[in-house]
């Protein structure tokens, strides 16, 4: 091709009309219109003009003549009714060259002009022709009506960007605003990236609000957005929104709760009459769902012990509304600002919970043992109980040493304990940290005490419980979820510690063993028992209200309720639920507890040294009874069982940064 050629590409979604000034075999050197001189394939020529420009010319009359084309070309292409060659051409093929095109609108014989402006227009319509290197595609009617569709969608997409982003720039420097059309939308945008970052459906679109909006790319920026907007509270908690656990009940499992309660069918089936007894629970204070209570009874040289389950099974059959629903939750979930129930609140808290003075459906075992805790007989059996008195564990801590019955429970209790050591038993009574808020929202931490007299007598007796039941389903061939704990690869403490000394209590938890769930019996090395389940909480945990089922069906004379290919398919669901309950439940007392830290300021905690790992040291907060790391710096010189103080270097609760530093 020789020089003067005046040729047409495509730059930047746009035309650009040049000169040939040096040919080449694949590449020429050109000079467009835009006074630039460039280097371009062969290729990408779209339309090559004869004659051509005098390359003789200066550089300035060339660049003005090749304006001057471009310009021409371009007023020509607007001449250019489109739509009008589209219906004439239809039944007429697919494929046009485009100097047919340019003689369809002017008489022949067409210029290049014509041909080049020809090219433009299906160019720049996109809509009834599709653009080739030499020919145009005439478009279906169909694919003329998708292409209306698709362009009618992108200016609603960008009606929605420019309104929805002007409108989050204006609440955000909180100026007055009308809110857009797309506003539900713009707002469901902005929580999916709060809930689940770039993983958003629509991230990208969420982005390009925010840019419209001028607020950059802080990945906190949508929750900022929402609270600003009161669509979120400061302290929103997304882990239940991730995790789908809903916060309400559905109306077809509250009207099936209703039902229930009204049938009362507990009430005809065949129940023994335990209303007589000295039935008492005790909870931490301020509990509602009441789903164990304990009775004490001399029969001659022994004790009959009476430990009373609120009969869930009685109420919550299998397969229906309301127990695919619990099924699907499987475990109430406790936060320091919510609590989210298995069970709706007028069962788990009304009709079922065991509560002073009411008449109740409970699952009860029945166990006859000698003072020293030796079992020698032992029955679970359908009843009605009618508790006397609700204590809470500090109430029992005030009156075991004064109140008979107390008394008897908590020899009772230490009995059974000291049978369990005797066997192997490894009990770490470290106080757990709780995190709470009060009504008047108030942030504060606390320890339980695992080993106060109260609560330990009763965990002892829902230890018992659990085993016998366990050992029951065992002895009668039906399936059974053991709870299974292997030997620790080294005893450090004796069964029975104290922790009072607490730095071989922490050392021993380094070599214990996972808990884990199985079909096959394998034993509980930390409770020192051969097997074991858990029955004792079926207002709370899906598990125990499938071992009560279970225990019932066995009970009863009947076929086990659960075969063993039963269980394990309702243990994969139940792992399911529990799995999303224990995430939520975790972060969001995480949450609240670096909420607390960062209030505490530069306070300093003493820690104890427990151990090395590269580039940190693993120290444990004694007045928290808690993990937390220490960066290794240079010149550290500390050892395990050293007590040191740290303080609080960083807190950020949102990102679950917590950091410490020595004091």
């Amino acid at each position: 091709m020789e020089p003067g050629r005046v040729v047409e590409f495509i730059e930047g979604r746009r035309f650009i009309t040049a000169v040939v000034s040096r040919p080449g075999t694949n590449r020429l050197q050109v000079l467009s219109e835009t006074d630039r001189e460039m280097s371009v394939s062969s290729g990408r020529l779209m339309h090559v003009a004869y004659p051509g420009l005098n390359p003789s010319q200066s550089r300035n009359d060339l660049v003005r003549a090749l304006r001057e084309i471009s310009a021409r070309r371009a007023r020509l292409s607007e001449e250019i009714g489109l739509v009008e060659l589209w219906e004439l051409l239809e039944g007429e093929g697919e494929e046009f060259d485009y100097a047919y095109l340019a003689e369809l609108c002017w008489p022949a014989p067409v210029n290049p002009d014509q041909v080049a402006a020809a090219m433009r227009a299906v160019f720049n319509d996109g809509l009834y022709f599709k653009m080739g290197s030499d020919r145009a595609l005439r478009h279906s009617a169909e694919k003329v009506e998708q292409i209306l569709l698709n362009r009618s969608r992108e200016e609603q997409k960008e009606k929605e960007l420019s309104e929805g982003g002007e409108w989050l720039r204006q609440a955000w420097a909180d100026a007055p605003y009308d809110e857009p059309e797309s506003r539900d939308k713009t707002i469901q945008i902005l929580k999916e990236m709060a809930v689940f970052g770039q993983d958003a459906p629509d991230y990208k679109l969420g982005q390009k609000l925010l840019e419209r909006a001028g607020l950059g790319t802080d990945p906190w920026k949508p929750f900022d957005l929402l609270v600003k907007l009161g669509e979120y509270s400061p302290h929103q908690n997304l882990e239940v929104i991730r995790e789908q656990i809903s916060l309400q009940f559905p109306p077809q499992v509250l009207a099936e709760a209703e039902e229930v309660i009204s049938r009362a069918a507990w009430r005809d089936e065949e129940r023994k009459d335990l209303t007589d007894l000295n039935i008492l629970t005790a909870d931490s204070g301020g509990a509602r769902d009441f789903d164990d209570a304990v009775s004490l009874e001399t029969k001659g040289d022994h004790f009959c012990l009476g430990v009373h389950i609120a009969d869930v099974s009685a109420a919550v059959r299998p397969g229906t509304a309301l127990d695919l629903e619990a099924l699907e939750r499987a475990t109430s979930i406790y936060m320091p600002d919510m609590r989210l129930p298995m069970l709706p609140e007028c069962l788990s808290e009304e009709m079922l919970s065991l509560r002073q003075g009411l008449e109740r459906p409970a699952f009860s075992l029945l166990v006859d043992l000698t003072d020293d805790g030796e079992i020698l007989d032992y029955q679970f059996t359908p009843s009605v109980v009618k508790i006397r008195r609700q204590l809470s564990y500090q109430e029992v801590d005030e009156s075991v040493a004064t109140d008979l019955m107390l008394i008897r429970l908590r020899a009772l209790s230490k009995a059974l304990k000291a049978r369990r050591v005797a066997q192997g038993a490894l009990i770490l009574p470290l106080p757990k940290l709780n995190v709470y808020l009060t009504p008047e929202g108030e942030l504060g931490v606390s320890l339980t005490l695992w080993d106060n007299p109260g609560r330990a007598m009763i965990t002892e007796f829902m230890v018992l419980a659990n085993h016998l039941a366990a050992r029951y389903l065992m002895d009668n061939g039906a399936a059974c979820y053991y709870r299974c704990q292997d030997e620790p690869t080294k005893r450090v403490v004796s069964g029975d510690t104290d922790c009072q000394e607490l730095f071989p209590c922490l050392e021993q938890r380094r070599f214990l063993h996972k808990v884990s769930w199985s079909l096959e019996q394998r034993p509980h090395s930390g409770m020192g028992l051969e097997c074991y389940t858990n029955l004792t909480s079926p207002l709370r945990r899906y598990i125990d209200l499938a071992m009560q089922r279970q225990v019932r069906s066995v009970a009863a004379g009947g076929s086990h309720l659960y075969s063993q290919e039963d269980s394990a398919a309702l243990m994969s669901r139940i792992e399911i639920g529990v799995g999303k309950a224990m995430r939520v439940q975790f972060r969001r007392r995480r949450y609240w507890l670096l909420r607390w830290f960062e209030l505490q300021g530069k306070k300093e905690f003493e820690a104890l040294v427990l151990e090395k790992h590269p580039r940190r040291w693993r120290v444990y907060l004694t007045e928290l009874m808690m993990d937390v790391d220490l960066p290794d710096r240079s010149g550290l010189t500390i050892k395990p069982g050293d007590c040191i103080s740290v303080r609080v270097q960083k807190v950020v609760p949102r990102d679950d940064v917590l950091r410490f530093e020595l004091a």
